[in-house]
C-alpha cells in the first residue's frame, strides 16, 4: 500500500473526527477526492463544512443532523467540489491572462528561463523538491497550464462511451494465472518482423514494380478462386463485356476524387501499365479509393473509355485457426479458464499546451486499478507536431522526456506488480524519437536510452502479431482518415461508414492500401522497397486502427475493428480500450478434442473465434 495513503487516511480522520468514523466507505471516496484534486486533507475539510453550512434543508435531510456522511451527502459534496474547484481554476486562469497583459516586457521572465525553471528547480527549495521528485502535477502550482486545472476537474472519469458484446462480463480481479508455479507469461510473437532498413534510396522503377506485384498477385488470387476466368486489357477496344482488374486512381489535379476523375490503371502484364478513364454511370452501387485493387465487368466501345457493369467481389483471406487440445490445453490448463484483460491506448500522451503528460498519468492510474495482462500503447509518444516541439519550447532531448514522463511511470508499476503486465510498444510517424519516418516503421531501436522496463516488447509499425493463440494487426498511422479523405461512393451497400472504411483493409489484404497518399499528409510516406510488409498474412482476429475520427468497436467479416481514438485530445482528454477475452466454452473445445483424427485436416483446426467472446469498452480517460 502507498504510505501516502496511510498518512492521508489518518490526517482525514484527525481533521473530520465524528464525520467520517465508522464510514469506509466515505473515508474512501474522500481519499480519492484528495488523489484527484491533489489538495491536502484540511482543505477538504474546509469545502466539507462551507457545503454543510451551505446546504438546504429539505425533508430527506431531516433524520441526517450533518455529523456523518451519508450517501445523499456525499454525492451532494463530490458535485459541490467539483463546481467550486472548477470555478477557481478558471478565475485563476483570468488572473493570469489579466497579469500578462499588464505586465511589461522588461519585467516578463524570458519563455525559456521560465521553462528552464520549471524543470531545473527554479524558485524555493521546497517547489523545487516537488518538481523534480514527485512527477505528480499539482494542477494548482504555478507551474501548471490552464489545460492541467480543468483537466484535473474534468467530468465522466473512466466513463464507459460505447461497448461491443456488452454481454459478457468484465474480469472484475487480477488474473492469477500468472501467480501461481508456472507463472505463465502469455506469449508474444510477431508474423511479419521488420528489421531496420535504409529509406529514401527508393528507385521508380523498383516502385513501379511493387506496385504492379500488387495487381498481379490479386490476379492470381481471384483465377484461384475463380479459374475460368480471364482478363483483359481494359484500355483495348473490345465490343463484348470483359472482365478486367487494375488499381483505382484519380486524375483530379486537386481537391477531393469523385466519380467524374476516377482511372484504372493495369499492370505491365496484364494491360501494358495503361491508365484508361473509368465511367462508373451504369453501377447501381460503388464505394471506391484511390489504390484500391477491383475485378470489374465493363466494355470499352471506342479505345478511350471503360464503362464498368459489375464489380466482383474479392476473394476473401483465410482466418487463422489452431488444434483444439492447444486451445483446451492454452485456455484451460495454462490460463485456468480465466478471461485475459488488454488495455489499448494510442497517442498523443500529452495535452497540447504542456508536456507534462496528465493523460497518460490518468491512464496508468486506471491500469494499476485494474492489473490487465496486456498493455498496448501506440505512438505518437513524443509527437514532432506537439506545439512545444514545432516551436522549440523544450529542454530536454526527446528521449529525456520520453524517460522522465513514460518509460518511468511504466517502470512502476512493473516494480509493484513485478511479471504481471506485459506492456507493448509501437512506434509512429509522428514520433521524433524514431528515426523512420516512412512506412513501414521498425521497433525502437535504442531501448536503453528510452529506459523501457523489463516486460516491454517494441513492436515495429504496422505490426502483425500474436497473443497466444490470437492474431492481431495494428497501423498507427490513420488510415482510416486518409480511407475518409479520398473515398468515392454512390448508394454503397454498407451504410455504416466507419465499418466500410475498416472493411477495405481486410478486403485489400493490406494494413495501409492507399496510394497514392496526399503529399501534405505526413503519415503517407511508403518505403515501397518492403511493401509486402504492409500486406496482411493472415485475416487477423482483432484490427486496431487507431483514428482521430469517432471512436468505435465493430464486428466486420468475423474481424473485431476497434479505434480507441486518442488519448489526448488538444486540452483535453480522449478515450482508451478495454478488450476482455475470454476463453472457449469448454464443453465445446472438448468435443472438438474428442473428434479430432489426424487424417481428416478439418478435426484437426478450428477458427479462434475471438469475436464472439470478446468485450470491448471503449472508456473516457
Amino acid at each position: 500500500m502507498d504510505p501516502r495513503n496511510n498518512s492521508n487516511e489518518q490526517a482525514l480522520l484527525n481533521v473530520f473526527g465524528a464525520t467520517l468514523i465508522n464510514e469506509p466507505k466515505a473515508l474512501r471516496e474522500c481519499l480519492n477526492l484528495l488523489r484527484i484534486y491533489r489538495i491536502e486533507p484540511e482543505t477538504l475539510h474546509s469545502k466539507w463544512e462551507a457545503f454543510i453550512m451551505n446546504r438546504t434543508s429539505s425533508a430527506a435531510d431531516a433524520a441526517d443532523d450533518g455529523t456523518t456522511m451519508s450517501t445523499v451527502n456525499l454525492e451532494g459534496f463530490k458535485a459541490h467540489l467539483r463546481r467550486t474547484l472548477e470555478q477557481q481554476a478558471l478565475q485563476h486562469q483570468n488572473q493570469q491572462h489579466q497579469a500578462s497583459h499588464m505586465t511589461s516586457g522588461a519585467y516578463a521572465m524570458p519563455k525559456k528561463a521560465a521553462i528552464k525553471n520549471r524543470y531545473h528547480g527554479g524558485g524555493s527549495a521546497g517547489s523545487s523538491s516537488r518538481v523534480n521528485h514527485d512527477m505528480d502535477l499539482d494542477p494548482y502550482n504555478e507551474f501548471s497550464s490552464p489545460s492541467s486545472k480543468l483537466f484535473a476537474l474534468r467530468k465522466n472519469v473512466n466513463e464507459i462511451e460505447e461497448t461491443l458484446n456488452g454481454h459478457l462480463p468484465q474480469r472484475s480481479h487480477p488474473s492469477t494465472a500468472g501467480n501461481g508455479s508456472s507463472e505463465y507469461q502469455h506469449s508474444i510473437n510477431l508474423v511479419v518482423p521488420v528489421k531496420p532498413y535504409r529509406y529514401m534510396f527508393e528507385k521508380l522503377s523498383e516502385k513501379g514494380e511493387a506496385l504492379d506485384e500488387k495487381i498481379d498477385m490479386f490476379a492470381s488470387l481471384y483465377k484461384e478462386s475463380y479459374p475460368e476466368t480471364e482478363f483483359q486489357n481494359p484500355s483495348q477496344p473490345s465490343q463484348n463485356v470483359i472482365t478486367v482488374i487494375g488499381r483505382i486512381c484519380s486524375d483530379a489535379n486537386e481537391g477531393k476524387s469523385n466519380e467524374h476523375s476516377l482511372v484504372l490503371e493495369t499492370s505491365r502484364r496484364l494491360g501494358g501499365g495503361a491508365r484508361i478513364r473509368l465511367d462508373v454511370t451504369e453501377l447501381s452501387s460503388l464505394n471506391f479509393f484511390p489504390g484500391q485493387i477491383a475485378v470489374l465487368d465493363g466494355i470499352n466501345v471506342n479505345g478511350s473509355t471503360f464503362v464498368a457493369t459489375k464489380i466482383h467481389k474479392l476473394p476473401v483471406q483465410s482466418m487463422a485457426g489452431a488444434s483444439p487440445a492447444e486451445l483446451e490445453e492454452l485456455q484451460y490448463r495454462r490460463l485456468g479458464g480465466q478471461p485475459i484483460k488488454m488495455v489499448v491506448a494510442a497517442g498523443p500522451y500529452t495535452l497540447s499546451d504542456n508536456l507534462l503528460f496528465e493523460p497518460l498519468e490518468a491512464l496508468m492510474e486506471h491500469v494499476n486499478k485494474e492489473r490487465p495482462d496486456i498493455l498496448l500503447l501506440m505512438g505518437p509518444f513524443i509527437s514532432s507536431q506537439h506545439p512545444h516541439i514545432l516551436s522549440g519550447d523544450v529542454d530536454m532531448l526527446p528521449e529525456a522526456y520520453f524517460s522522465k514522463y513514460i518509460s518511468s511511470r511504466l517502470a512502476q508499476h512493473q516494480e509493484r506488480y513485478p511479471r504481471e503486465m506485459q506492456i507493448l510498444l509501437v512506434p509512429s510517424q509522428q514520433d521524433i524519437i524514431h528515426e523512420t519516418t516512412v512506412l513501414p516503421q521498425p521497433e525502437f531501436e535504442h531501448q536503453r536510452a528510452l529506459e523501457l522496463p523489463t516486460g516491454t516488447y517494441c513492436l515495429p509499425n504496422p505490426a502483425q502479431f500474436t497473443i497466444n493463440e490470437m492474431v492481431f494487426a495494428v497501423n498507427t498511422s490513420d488510415i482510416l482518415l486518409q480511407l475518409s479523405g479520398d473515398e468515392v461512393t454512390v448508394n454503397p451497400e454498407r451504410t455504416d461508414r466507419l465499418g466500410r472504411l475498416s472493411k477495405y483493409l481486410v478486403e485489400q489484404r493490406s494494413l495501409h492500401p492507399v496510394y497514392p497518399g496526399l503529399v501534405s499528409d505526413i503519415e503517407a510516406g511508403i518505403d515501397f522497397n518492403q511493401l509486402d510488409l504492409l500486406d496482411l498474412k493472415v485475416c487477423p482476429d482483432i484490427l486496431l486502427l487507431p483514428s482521430k475520427l469517432k471512436h468505435f468497436a465493430k464486428t466486420v467479416d468475423n474481424v473485431m475493428m476497434v479505434n480507441p481514438n486518442q488519448l489526448s485530445k488538444a486540452q483535453t482528454g480522449g478515450t482508451f480500450a478495454v478488450l476482455t477475452i475470454h476463453p472457449m466454452a469448454q464443453d465445446y473445445l472438448s468435443d472438438a478434442v474428442m473428434i479430432m483424427d489426424d487424417e481428416d485436416e478439418r478435426t484437426m483446426s478450428m477458427y479462434h473465434r475471438v469475436y464472439e467472446r470478446c468485450r470491448v469498452d471503449i472508456v473516457r480517460v
